[in-house]
C-alpha cells in the first residue's frame, strides 16, 4: 500500500488526511483510491479525466512533469493530492 496524503477539502471526503491505496500508477491508485471513498471520485476527476485544476505530487514533483496518470509509483513513494488553491 502506498500512503497519500490529501490537503485542503479532500480531507472531508476521506474523513482524514493520509489515507492507503494501492495501484502500479497513478490512474491506478486514484482509481483504488476513489473506489474506497467514492465522493473522492468527482473530486478527482472528471469523465475519467484527472480535473485540471487538481495536482497530484509524487516526491514533491508533479505527475504533469513526468508520465501524467501514467507514472510509476511503488511503496516507498510520497504521493500528495491539492485540491484548487485560490489567494489574493
Amino acid at each position: 500500500m502506498i500512503q497519500v496524503k490529501l490537503f485542503g477539502n479532500l480531507r472531508q471526503y476521506a474523513g482524514q488526511a493520509t489515507v492507503a491505496a494501492s495501484g502500479a500508477t497513478i490512474q491506478e491508485l486514484l482509481l483504488d483510491l476513489c473506489t474506497t471513498f467514492p465522493a473522492l471520485g468527482s473530486a478527482i476527476f472528471d469523465q475519467g479525466q484527472l480535473q485540471s485544476y487538481v495536482r497530484v505530487m509524487i516526491n514533491g514533483r508533479d505527475i504533469e512533469l513526468a508520465e501524467g496518470l501514467d507514472t510509476l509509483v511503488n511503496e516507498r513513494d510520497q504521493v500528495a493530492i491539492f485540491p484548487p488553491i485560490a489567494g489574493g
